[in-house]
C-alpha cells in the first residue's frame, strides 16, 4: 500500500483521498464451462491491483498506470473511445457510464493503478481496472452503489464501450468471494453458492494443501493460443447446440455419445472440442463433491484430469507446464495438478502435502537447468473481495 502512495504523491504532489483494491480471480476448474453453461469453482488469489485517487481543480482526469510506466489524461467533457487510449478506455468508461446516470463531476482527478494484473491478460486488466476505478469513484463521488449495480455497470462498460468480452462471474467473484472459499457458479440458471475449501496451508499441520507454482514463463505464452482456444470452443458448442432439440440443455449431453459419434454431422474438431469442454465442466462437479468431503486424492485426480484433457483432446500444451505437471505427478504426496485461469502465463495447481511440497521443490534445479525459467511457488488460499481501503498509509 505503501508503494502506491508513495508513487501517487511522487508523480501528482498531492496526498492520496480514496484507495481500492481489487484481487485477482482464481478459475480453479471450469474455465470453458462458459460456453457450455456448466459449472466452475473459482476464487479470488494472491495477485492485485491497487487504484489511488486525489481530486484536481479542473476538468482533467490524468491516470498513471506505475507499474508498467505508462500515463494517459483526458477531459471529461470528452468522453469517447479511443483506440490509442488502451487501457485508459476502461477508466474513461466508468467515468462515461457515472455520467450517463446523470452525475455532474465537480472536477477531474488524478488517478494511479499499480499491481501485477497490470500483466495479466487483457480480461484480467480491464475487469480489474473497471472494477477499481468504479469502487474509487463510488466513494469519492459518494454514489453509493450497491454490489450488484457495481458488478452490470463494470461489465457494460467492459463490453460495450471497452469492446473487451470480460467474464461477469469474475466480476461476480470480485464481489462476492469470502476468505477461506470459492464461488461455485451454476452458469446455466445465472446462481452461485460458497464452498469452504479446506486444502489451505496451516502452520504446524500436516494434511493436504494449495501451492500456485509459477512457471516464470514469458506474458506472452500460452496467451494467445488460450485466446484463440476459447473464441473456438464457443463456436464449438454453439455447432452442438444447434444440433440438439432445443430444450436440450448443451452441459447435460453425454459425452460418451460425441465419442460414439451418434451425431454423425459433426466433424472431428468439433467433436474432439465440445468434448472437452463438457468432460471439464463434469469434472468441476465432481471436484466440488472433493472438496465438501476434503478428499485430497478424488480434487487431485479432477484437477489432473482437466490437464489431460487440455493437453490431448483439446491441444494446449507448453512444455514447461507440461514438464512440471508430469514430474510431479512421478512424486508420492502430490495428489495432482493443472494449469488454472488467473491471467498469468501457465501458473499451476496443485494439492500437496509437506513431503510433497519437499519432493517439489527438489525439481527446481531441473526445471532452471532444461528451461532456464525459475520455478516459483506460493501458498492457495481463495481470498475476499474488490473493497475501499479504510485507512490510508
Amino acid at each position: 500500500m505503501e508503494k502506491i502512495v508513495a508513487f501517487h504523491e511522487l508523480n501528482y504532489k498531492e496526498k492520496v483521498t480514496v484507495m481500492a483494491e481489487v484481487p485477482g480471480v482464481v478459475t480453479v476448474m471450469g474455465a470453458f464451462s462458459d460456453f457450455c453453461d456448466g459449472y466452475c469453482l473459482a476464487g479470488t488469489g494472491a495477485l492485485g491491483l491497487r487504484v489511488a485517487l486525489s481530486p484536481r481543480d479542473d476538468m482533467v482526469v490524468r491516470v498513471y498506470d506505475a507499474t508498467r510506466g505508462d500515463k494517459k489524461r483526458f477531459n471529461l467533457t470528452v468522453l469517447k473511445h479511443r483506440k490509442e487510449d488502451r487501457w485508459a478506455n476502461c477508466v474513461k468508461g466508468v467515468f462515461h457510464a457515472i455520467a450517463a446516470r446523470g452525475v455532474k463531476f465537480p472536477h477531474g482527478f488524478d488517478m494511479t493503478f499499480k499491481g501485477a494484473l497490470l500483466y495479466c491478460d487483457d480480461l484480467t486488466v480491464t475487469a480489474s481496472v473497471v472494477m477499481g476505478t468504479i469502487l474509487a469513484l463510488d466513494k469519492a463521488l459518494g454514489l453509493g452503489l450497491g454490489r450488484d449495480e457495481r458488478i452490470h455497470m463494470a461489465y457494460n462498460v467492459a463490453t460495450s464501450f471497452c469492446k473487451v468480452p470480460v467474464r461477469f462471474r469474475d466480476l461476480v467473484t470480485v464481489s462476492y468471494a469470502e476468505k477461506g472459499r470459492l464461488l461455485y457458479f451454476d452458469l446455466q440458471n445465472g446462481t452461485f453458492e460458497l464452498v469452504d475449501y479446506p486444502f489451505q496451508y496451516e502452520e504446524g499441520g500436516d494434511g493436504p494443501y494449495s501451492l500456485i507454482v509459477d512457471p516464470s514463463l514469458p506474458p506472452q505464452i500460452l496467451r494467445e493460443e488460450l485466446e484463440e482456444k476459447r473464441i473456438d470452443a464457443r463456436a464449438c458448442c454453439r455447432v452442438l447446440k444447434s444440433r440438439l432439440p432445443q430444450e436440450s440443455s448443451l452441459r447435460s449431453y453425454p459425452v460418451k455419445d460425441l465419442r460414439n459419434h451418434t451425431i454423425v454431422e459433426l466433424d472431428e474438431h468439433v467433436r474432439h472440442t465440445c468434448q472437452f469442454v463438457l468432460s471439464e465442466t463434469q469434472l468441476v462437479v465432481r471436484g466440488r463433491k472433493a472438496i465438501q468431503e476434503a478428499d485430497a486424492s478424488l480434487f487431485g485426480k479432477c484437477l489432473s484430469d482437466v490437464y489431460l484433457g487440455m493437453r490431448d483432446v483439446f491441444d494446449v500444451m507448453c512444455p514447461e507446464v507440461d514438464w512440471l505437471i508430469r514430474r510431479a505427478g512421478e512424486l508420492d504426496h502430490i495428489y495432482g495438478a493443472s494449469y488454472v485461469s488467473n491471467g498469468a502465463s501457465g501458473s499451476i495447481l496443485m494439492i500437496l502435502d509437506r513431503k510433497g511440497e519437499e519432493a517439489l521443490s527438489a525439481l527446481a534445479d531441473d526445471y532452471k537447468h532444461f528451461f532456464d525459467f525459475q520455478m516459483k511457488k506460493r501458498f492457495f488460499r481463495p481470498g475476499g473481495v474488490a473493497h475501499v481501503v479504510d485507512e490510508i498509509g
